[in-house]
Parts: C-alpha cells; sequence; structure tokens
C-alpha cells in the first residue's frame, strides 16, 4: 500500500474509493468530486485499489491519493478494510461495482465507519452484462452489502428507484444526484492526426468498447446509412471489444469508414464537429457523454436505454429516441438529423443552456458535500 501525496496527519473526512484510473465515467467523476471537495475544505483521501488506468497522472490538489496494491479490484477487500481501521475516515465512499462490493464489506468489519454507495449504472436489466459476479452470484450478495450502507446514491431517478426496488435499500436512506457536468477551461483542437477523420460528415461514439456501450449496433446502423452517405463513423474509447469490433466493420463492408482512434480525455472539440453524436448503449445509468454531447452543441441520437438518457434529454426534446438494440431505428434517427437543417453548436448549446444548470459542478458539489456533512453529523449521535 503507498501513500503518493503528503498531507498532515489528520482523519480524512472521506475516503473515496474506486477500483483503478481507468478512463471511464465513474472515475472522471470520482476524479472530480475530489478535488471538488478537497476545495471545499474536506480533507479527502481517493482510495485506488490497483494503480493503473490513463486518469493515473491526474492532478488532484490537496487531495491524498491512497493506492492499495490489489492484485485484482474484487479482492481489494483486505486492503481496504485495512486502510478503514488504520486511517478511520470520517466517512467513505465508494464508486463502481467492484469497489461498491468492497465497501459494503468495510462497513460490515468496521461499522464505526459510516459508509455511502454510489451506484452509477443500471442493474436488473442485464445483470450479466454488467459484472461476472452478478452473473454468478445474483444481486443476494450486494443486497446483503448495500442494506448496511449509511446512503445509496443513485446518479438518475431511475438508478435510485432501483436501489429500492432490486437491493431493499429502505427508500430513507436513497437519493439521486447526477454527475455534473465537467466543462473545461481549455477545449484542445481534435487531434492532427484525427484531422483526416473529419474531411467526411462523422457520426460519432464515444466510450468503453464493451457489450454495455452496444456499438455493434450502432455498426449496423451505420452500415445501413453507408449505403447511399459518404460518411465517417468515428468512435472514441477504448476496451475489450476493439477487435471483434474491427472484424464486424470488415464483415459489414465499411472498415474504410470506421475509425477507432482510442481514448480522447476531452472530447469537446471531437464533438463539436460531429455532425451526429450517437449513443448507442443496451444500459446506463447517467450517461456523462450525452451531457459532454449536449454542452458541446451537438445533434444527438441516443437509445431510450434504462436509466438517464430521457432524463437527461427531457423525454427527447433535446435529442431522438430510439429503442435499445434497433439499427433500423437508429440509423433512420440519425438519417433524419443529417437530413435536417443543421443548426450548429452556437444555436443548441444557447437552447439547452437553462436545462443543464442543474448539472453544474457548483451544484453537484453542494449536494455532495451536504450529504457527506448529514452522514458524518449522523455517526456521531
Amino acid at each position: 500500500m503507498s501513500r503518493l501525496a503528503s498531507s498532515a496527519q489528520e482523519r480524512p473526512d472521506l475516503a473515496l474509493f474506486i477500483p483503478s484510473y481507468a478512463g471511464g465515467g465513474g472515475e472522471r467523476v470520482a476524479m472530480f468530486l475530489a478535488r471538488t471537495l478537497a476545495a471545499a475544505g474536506l480533507r479527502v483521501d481517493l482510495v485506488v485499489a490497483r494503480s493503473r488506468g490513463e486518469l493515473r497522472d491526474e492532478p488532484l490538489p490537496g487531495v491524498t491519493k491512497v493506492e492499495l496494491g490489489a492484485v485484482d479490484e474484487l479482492l481489494a477487500a483486505p486492503a481496504w478494510v485495512r486502510y478503514l481501521k488504520r486511517t478511520r475516515p470520517r466517512c467513505a465512499m465508494s464508486m463502481i461495482h467492484t469497489a461498491n462490493f468492497n465497501s459494503g464489506l468495510g462497513a460490515v468489519f468496521v461499522p464505526d465507519v459510516p459508509v455511502i454507495v454510489n451506484l452509477r449504472i443500471a442493474a436488473s436489466c442485464d445483470p450479466a452484462a454488467q459484472w461476472w459476479f452478478r452473473s454468478w452470484f445474483g444481486f443476494g450478495p450486494e443486497r446483503r452489502l448495500y442494506q448496511r450502507a449509511s446512503r445509496v446514491v443513485g446518479v438518475s431517478r431511475g438508478v435510485a428507484e432501483e436501489a429500492v426496488e432490486v437491493f431493499g435499500v429502505p427508500p430513507s436512506r436513497v437519493l439521486s444526484i447526477p454527475n455534473p457536468r465537467q466543462s473545461r477551461e481549455v477545449s484542445p483542437d481534435i487531434a492532427e492526426e484525427h484531422e483526416a477523420l473529419f474531411e467526411k460528415p462523422v457520426v460519432l461514439g464515444v466510450g468503453r468498447l464493451a457489450p454495455q456501450k452496444d456499438f455493434e449496433t450502432l455498426l449496423k446502423a451505420f452500415a445501413r446509412l453507408a449505403a447511399s452517405r459518404d460518411l465517417h463513423l468515428v468512435i472514441l474509447g477504448e476496451g475489450p471489444g476493439r477487435r471483434a469490433l474491427l472484424e464486424q466493420a470488415s464483415e459489414l463492408g465499411i472498415s474504410q469508414r470506421v475509425f477507432l482512434p482510442g481514448f480522447v480525455p476531452n472530447p469537446q472539440a471531437y464533438l463539436r464537429r460531429a455532425r451526429v453524436f450517437a449513443l448507442s448503449s443496451r444500459n446506463e445509468g447517467f450517461p456523462g457523454a450525452l451531457i459532454e454531447a449536449m454542452e458541446a452543441g451537438a445533434a444527438i441520437v441516443s437509445t431510450d436505454c434504462p436509466f438517464g438518457p430521457s432524463e437527461i434529454l427531457d423525454g427527447g426534446r433535446f435529442g431522438r429516441l430510439v429503442r435499445v438494440g434497433d439499427a433500423a431505428g437508429l440509423a433512420e434517427a440519425i438519417a433524419k438529423e443529417l437530413e435536417a437543417v443543421d443548426v450548429g453548436p452556437d444555436a443548441r448549446r444557447t437552447e439547452r443552456a437553462t436545462w443543464l444548470d442543474q448539472y453544474e459542478p457548483e451544484a453537484v458539489t453542494a449536494r455532495y458535500l451536504r450529504l457527506i456533512r448529514d452522514v458524518i453529523g449522523e455517526s456521531r449521535t
């Protein structure tokens, strides 16, 4: 176990626990909260099960990084429990399923440290596709552990409601807090080596190359479009599904028009340049890529998956919603956006500005700060 930043040897107010430094939405939100809660005056430890991933060098002023050195994310529980016993944070909060499971075990073995479990994705619709543990053991172990948490936070109303229905958490201990819109002061241009991708109109996808994102359906939809239109499909992200997607593109005869340039830390410039942003997920919790697409002023097509897209897009007011797994419907919706008069990103940003206020970083940070203080206060009584 290693501590990578120096700080006064005081008891942390918050231990924020994540599985790794991977560049996913949950990890990015954790980094955001670590920074902003520390700036608000909390003593924050960012505790990481495995010290690997694209965000490892992310600057976190005022935050102490603690690396548990676990050989596997799910096997980090002993090191996490040792950390809790040694450090005794006033509150612990976990994000992402493996960290949540270990955090629940921490609540069993160190019951005087109150735990907040942050649920970030729909569970009941397709548990096997999200986490192998659930496909083997079902929801029983998580139910027992999450019921011990002081609070369970869902990143959308649907995820919060599911915590009550699926995990049996009392409604009084469940709430919904959305992800923040993570604006950057400087939005870099598209990487020079990627400029050629935008010589044609681009349909853009963003996300981990994994089954949950269902880029397979997006490829099928794009193949329909490419039969009569000169387009490029660009998917930003990395993951285990890269080879299968490239093979599928070849089988569909669109390999010369499909590009997987890898993980891009700040996709705003790509979103502004894309003709259409498409989210094809089977399930979500609160897809941050949609918030970024709205902020960039992109034209949007999304599956109406559980949960998040309909809530973010206000039932379809700010983007087209289609059925999950419906390649023909996805192609038709993208085609309508391609054929529509392009009002441009500036006009779309203006239209969406008031709606996006609820996701302002300051508003979301204030809600988490209030929650953490409430939980710490309850643990003292």
